[in-house]
């Protein structure tokens, strides 16, 4: 029988869910609750939902923009409740977990801990890791930075600069850096494993696994594009805190996974925006740092 998930996050500012939506639909019959459907902070709420369509497992994408510790930790442990009962749960963590106060360097699962992070969202995904790694069946991919289609082009990276790129304004930096990004098509496949497949350790770090500057990826957007505009760096002084993981977990584990090469998904992504011209407002684009 194909098996029901719930997929939670797939509104219009749910750029992870919109793109597994996308894909695990043709494989699995998803239910796809908005916030008026279900109320994820509403226990009872929750529990007659997966009882009434007979939920297999949870896809956890969604998180709140207000309240984020109560809100956040409210869903994952309402939906954890719930996911006793059922397959598993997979929900998607955070780079943020390791307090970006301070640089992150390649950083392991195993160095979850060594630091605590003191902003909310990353205590509430430090919070998460924590209980999923003593759950029976919850697991965590952790994001560190993931683009693609459907993500916020006014002030994700990527997409902002393959949208000035697109229309010939200068590609801008705040500040250099070193990241860790991976492409959002690597992800389905991935989550679907998840779904089929009994994981050995119960959170990953899903991420590309190399450093990247930031002025890297510009220039990558710019051969894409095949322009020469210019790259300007609003605040040349120094580097702004390293963002940056080990992935050898998730390669050791699942053999046939290579994420995709940072150009080639930096093309790909160029070229959507260029298709898709109209959804970019040009005015506001030129107002985005």
């Amino acid at each position: 029988m194909t098996k029901r998930i719930i997929l939670t996050g797939t509104g219009p500012r749910g750029f992870v869910g919109r793109n597994l939506e996308e894909t695990l639909k043709e494989k699995y019959e998803l239910f796809i609750p908005n916030s008026q459907e279900l109320d994820l902070c509403n226990y009872e709420a929750v529990t007659r939902y997966t009882d009434k369509y007979k939920i297999d497992s949870i896809v956890h994408a969604c998180s709140s923009f207000n309240n984020i510790l109560d809100s956040d930790l409210r869903m994952y442990f309402n939906l954890e409740k719930i996911s006793r009962n059922l397959e598993k749960m997979i929900y998607f963590g955070s780079g943020a977990e390791f307090d970006k106060r301070f640089d992150i360097i390649m950083a392991s699962e195993d160095d979850i801990g060594n630091r605590i992070p003191v902003d909310d969202y990353g205590f509430a995904k430090y919070i998460m890791t924590n209980h999923a790694r003593l759950s029976r069946n919850i697991y965590c991919l952790r994001l560190f930075g993931i683009f693609g289609k459907y993500e916020d082009w006014t002030c994700k990276f990527i997409s902002n600069i393959c949208c000035k790129a697109a229309y010939n304004l200068p590609l801008t930096i705040r500040r250099e850096c070193k990241f860790d990004y991976i492409y959002i098509e690597d992800l389905p496949k991935v989550v679907e494993w998840f779904l089929e497949n009994k994981p050995v350790y119960h959170d990953y770090n899903f991420t590309y696994g190399t450093p990247v500057l930031l002025t890297e990826l510009a220039k990558m957007t710019l051969k894409s594009a095949a322009k020469n505009l210019d790259v300007l760096i609003l605040n040349p002084d120094g580097f702004n805190n390293e963002y940056t993981s080990c992935n050898k977990r998730i390669l050791n584990e699942l053999s046939w996974f290579r994420p995709t090469k940072l150009d080639i998904a930096v093309e790909k992504l160029y070229k959507y925006y260029v298709d898709n011209i109209n959804i970019i407002d040009k005015a506001k684009l030129k107002n985005t740092k």
